[in-house]
């Protein structure tokens, strides 16, 4: 119960590191579209993204909460699609 609570609980934050994420590879591709450019994921952001959710994972599963541990694998697999060039 209380891994379902806790995943629950980081729902918001989750949101807003892949809103985050999205906004800035989105931001960038639709740049590169006016340049005729090929798409560079813009990495720094992406990395702070995933930076913080790997911390908040691995502060869960010192924390024993290893079913939101696991949970966090879902964002962060997420920022790494972002990651990937088109």
């Amino acid at each position: 119960m209380r891994n379902f609570v806790a995943a629950l609980a980081l729902l918001p934050l989750n949101a807003l590191l892949v809103g985050y994420g999205w906004l800035a590879a989105g931001m960038t591709g639709w740049a590169a579209s006016w340049d005729e450019e090929a798409y560079e994921p813009p990495l720094a952001e992406l990395g702070v993204a995933c930076g913080v959710v790997v911390a908040v994972g691995v502060a869960l599963w010192v924390g024993r909460l290893r079913g939101a541990a696991v949970f966090q694998t879902v964002p962060l697999l997420v920022l790494v699609l972002l990651m990937m060039p088109t």
